[in-house]
C-alpha cells in the first residue's frame, strides 16, 4: 500500500471515541507557556522522567503504536491481500523495544503486561509522511477503498482477584500493617522545613501504632470476660434451678416416704389396737393421719374394724370372770425336788415354766381373752373425792371369754436362789429365777442361775412368758390388759433387796443399788399395764391376825414398800386367807380400807366377783401342782390338767 493510499477520512475521535476537550479540560490550552522557565525541581522531575516524557511526543516513532496498540499479527493466510513488497520506510519507522516508558516508583505491579504486536498492520503501512501533501492528494483522483479489516481492542491485562476484606484482615491492615511495613508509615512534616518530614516520637508511635489495638485487645478481654460471666452465671443459674428441682423432688420423695413411714406406723398402732377388740381407739389412731383418701389403704382398715366393732358381743356378768392364780414358777422341777426340806412344798404348790406356757395355750384355744380390772370396771370419784365403783360392759367377739391372771410371791426369796445366805443367788438355787431385769432390747426379762453357775436371761418365769405369748397372740389381750403381781416386802421385790434391814447386814450403797434396780422393774411392769398389789408385808395370813397385826403389817408395808413401788389399790390375801366380812362393820375391813386399797382377792375354788360402790372383791383360782392332779374340776373349761402336768419331772404330786 502507497503513502497515498492512507485514508484519510478515518475519524480517529469517531472510532476511538477520542474526545480532545474532556482530555485536555475547560480551560483552552495554552501553547504559549514557556516550559523552559520552570525548574526540574519545581516541576518534580527528575532527569530520568523529562527523558521519559520527551520520549513520550515522539509523534513520529508512537503514532504507529497507538493505532495498533492490541493487535495481533495476522497468520499468513490473512496477509494474502498485501502488497507483495513492503515500504522501506516501515522498518525504520519500528520503534526499539527498549523505548518502553518505565514503570513509575509507587506504581502497583499488575503483572507482566501483554506483548503487543508492534508490527503495524500492512494496511496502515506508509500511512504517515511529513512530505505528504494534501493537496495534491486532493487533486488526484481516489481510489476505491478496499475493506478494511475491524481493529481489534487491546486487551487489558488480567487484574489480580482482590478477596473481599473481613474484620480480621482490616483489623491487620489497619494496625500491623504500620508495624510489620516500616516504608508504610507516613510521617508528620517539619513546619519548618516542608520538604523534610519529622521522625514520630516513640509516645506518637505507640500512642498510633501500639495503644488502638491494645485498646481493642482490652476491650476484646472485657467482652469476653463479660461474656465468659455470663455463660457462667447462666450455667450456674441452670445448675442452681435443676439443684432446687432435685431437691424439690427430693422433698417431695421424702415427703412422700414420711406420709408412708407415717401410715405404717399409724398401722402398726392401729392394728395392735384393733387386734386387742379396742376398734374405737383403732379408728381413732386411723383418723389421726388425716385425709384417708390419699391413705385407700388406711381407709379400707377403717372400714374393716367398724366391721368388727358391729359384730361384737356384750359382756356384763363379771361374776364368771375367773382369775387363775399362780406363784413364781420353777425353771427346773429336778433342782427344785432335791430341796430336802421344800422340795414336796414346791411340786405340790407351783408351777413349772413349761406348765405355765401350756396353760397359755389352752385359754387362747378355749377362746379365752386376758382381762384385768379396768377391762369391766369403772371408777369415778364423787364430789368428796370418794371413788364408785360400777360395772363396765367387755365388747368380745362372738364365742370369746374373759379371764384374769395372778401371780404372788414375785419377790424370789431368798430361801429359794440363795443357798449360803450371802444375800447373792447361786447355782445351789431351787430352779427359781431370782430375779426380773430390763434386757439389752428393753424387754423384761428374768435373771436366772443354772445349775452349772452360769446366769442367764430370758423367759424363766411368769412376765417374760406371757410377754412372748401376747407378742405372738396380740389378741389373747382384751385393751392392753395384763396380770396382777403381788408382792411382799419384807425382803423386797422382784428379787431386788430393797428392805431397810439390808443397810445394816450389807451395806447402804448394796441397798441404794437395790432400790434402783426395783423402781426401773416396778416402772417398767406399769408401762406394761400389769397391776402391782401387795400380798402383805411378811407373807401373812390377815384371816388369822387382829385388827392390831393387820395395821402393823400394814404400816411396815407402807414405809418398806410404797417408797420403792408406788402407792397401790390391790391387795391379795396369802396362805389361803380370807376376811370375813367387809364393810363399815369389819375393823379389819377399815385398816386396810384407810391404807388405801380399793380391790381384795382371795383364796375360792369357785369363780366369783362382787362390785360395790366403794369396793370390789374377788375369788381367785390358785393353780398348784396338787389342784390339777387332784383337783382338775376347778379348771374345767378352762384348761386340760393331763395336758399341762409334766409328771415326768414332777412323779407323785403330794397333797395334804
Amino acid at each position: 500500500m502507497a503513502k497515498k493510499d492512507f485514508d484519510i477520512d478515518f475519524d480517529f475521535d469517531e472510532a476511538y471515541g477520542f474526545d480532545a476537550k474532556s482530555f485536555a479540560g475547560d480551560e483552552a490550552f495554552d501553547d504559549s507557556v514557556n516550559m523552559d522557565e520552570f525548574s526540574d525541581e519545581e516541576l518534580g522531575l527528575s532527569p530520568k522522567d523529562k527523558q521519559s516524557q520527551e520520549d513520550d511526543f515522539d509523534l513520529d516513532g508512537n503514532l504507529d503504536d497507538f493505532l495498533n496498540m492490541g493487535e495481533e499479527e495476522a497468520p499468513q493466510a490473512e496477509q494474502s491481500w498485501q502488497e507483495p513488497e513492503q515500504d522501506s520506510w516501515q522498518e525504520d519507522a519500528q520503534e526499539p523495544e527498549d523505548t518502553a516508558p518505565e514503570q513509575y516508583e509507587g506504581e502497583e505491579d499488575y503483572g507482566e503486561e501483554p506483548a503487543y504486536d508492534e508490527e503495524a498492520p500492512a494496511e496502515f503501512e506508509g500511512a504517515y509522511d511529513e512530505s505528504y501533501d494534501e493537496e495534491a492528494e486532493d487533486e488526484a483522483p481516489r481510489k476505491e477503498k478496499k475493506p478494511r479489516k475491524p481493529i481489534k481492542m487491546p486487551k487489558m491485562p488480567k487484574l489480580p482477584k482482590l478477596k473481599t476484606p473481613n474484620i480480621f484482615t482490616k483489623f491487620f491492615d489497619l494496625y500491623f500493617g504500620p508495624v510489620l511495613h516500616k516504608e508504610q508509615r507516613e510521617e508528620p512534616v517539619d513546619p519548618n522545613n516542608p520538604r523534610r518530614r519529622r521522625r514520630k516520637s516513640r509516645s506518637q508511635i505507640f500512642k498510633e501504632v501500639y495503644l488502638p489495638p491494645l485498646t481493642v485487645c482490652v476491650c476484646l478481654i472485657l467482652v469476653l470476660t463479660f461474656v465468659l460471666g455470663s455463660v457462667s452465671n447462666v450455667i450456674e443459674r441452670h445448675q442452681i434451678n435443676k439443684q432446687n428441682q432435685q431437691s424439690q423432688l427430693d422433698a417431695s420423695i421424702s415427703h412422700a416416704q414420711q406420709l408412708a413411714a407415717q401410715g405404717e406406723q399409724v398401722m402398726a398402732e392401729a392394728e395392735a389396737l384393733g387386734a386387742g377388740y379396742d376398734y374405737d381407739k383403732a379408728i381413732e389412731k386411723l383418723e389421726s393421719i388425716g385425709d384417708l383418701t390419699q391413705h385407700p389403704e388406711v381407709a379400707a382398715k377403717r372400714a374393716e374394724y367398724e366391721t368388727a366393732k358391729n359384730s361384737l358381743v356384750e359382756y356384763k356378768d363379771p361374776t364368771l370372770i375367773p382369775n387363775l392364780s399362780f406363784h413364781v414358777l420353777i425353771e427346773d422341777m429336778t433342782r427344785a425336788k432335791q430341796d430336802e426340806e421344800l422340795g414336796g412344798s414346791y411340786n405340790k404348790n407351783f408351777v413349772t415354766t413349761g406348765e405355765f406356757s401350756k396353760i397359755l395355750n389352752q385359754l387362747y384355744t378355749n377362746g379365752y381373752v386376758l382381762v384385768d380390772f379396768g377391762s369391766f370396771i369403772a371408777a369415778n370419784t364423787d364430789l368428796d373425792g370418794n371413788q364408785k365403783f360400777m360395772v363396765d360392759s367387755i365388747l368380745l367377739p362372738e364365742g370369746k371369754k374373759p379371764v384374769m391372771l395372778t401371780e404372788t410371791m414375785v419377790n424370789y426369796f431368798e430361801y429359794m436362789v440363795d443357798s449360803d445366805g450371802d444375800h447373792k443367788a447361786d447355782a445351789k438355787g431351787d430352779g427359781f429365777a431370782n430375779k426380773l431385769v430390763i434386757d439389752g432390747n428393753g424387754d423384761i426379762k428374768a435373771e436366772y442361775i443354772d445349775a452349772s453357775g452360769q446366769t442367764l436371761v430370758g423367759n424363766y418365769d411368769f412376765v417374760p412368758i406371757l410377754e412372748d405369748f401376747i407378742a405372738e397372740h396380740p389378741d389373747f389381750c382384751y385393751r392392753g390388759a395384763r396380770a396382777i403381781l403381788a408382792v411382799t416386802g419384807h425382803e423386797g421385790v422382784f428379787g431386788y433387796r430393797c428392805n431397810t434391814s439390808y443397810i445394816s447386814t450389807v451395806s447402804q450403797q448394796y441397798y441404794d443399788e437395790q432400790v434402783a434396780g426395783a423402781k426401773e422393774i416396778a416402772n417398767a411392769l406399769r408401762d406394761k399395764g400389769y397391776t402391782i398389789a401387795c400380798f402383805t408385808y411378811k407373807n401373812d395370813a390377815y384371816g388369822k391376825l387382829s385388827v392390831a397385826q393387820i395395821q402393823a403389817d400394814l404400816q411396815s408395808w407402807t414405809s418398806q414398800v410404797v417408797n420403792v413401788i408406788g402407792q397401790v389399790d390391790t391387795f391379795v390375801f396369802a396362805r389361803a386367807s380370807r376376811l370375813t366380812e367387809y364393810g363399815a362393820s369389819s375393823n379389819a375391813f377399815q385398816v386396810m380400807y384407810s391404807s388405801g386399797f380399793r380391790y381384795y382377792i382371795s383364796n375360792d375354788a369357785t369363780p366369783y366377783t362382787e362390785v360395790n360402790d366403794t369396793y370390789v372383791r374377788q375369788n381367785r383360782l390358785m393353780v398348784t401342782g396338787e389342784n390339777m392332779q387332784h383337783k382338775s374340776s376347778m379348771f374345767s373349761g378352762l384348761f386340760d390338767t393331763n395336758a399341762v402336768l409334766e409328771l415326768s419331772t414332777r412323779g407323785s404330786v403330794p397333797t395334804g
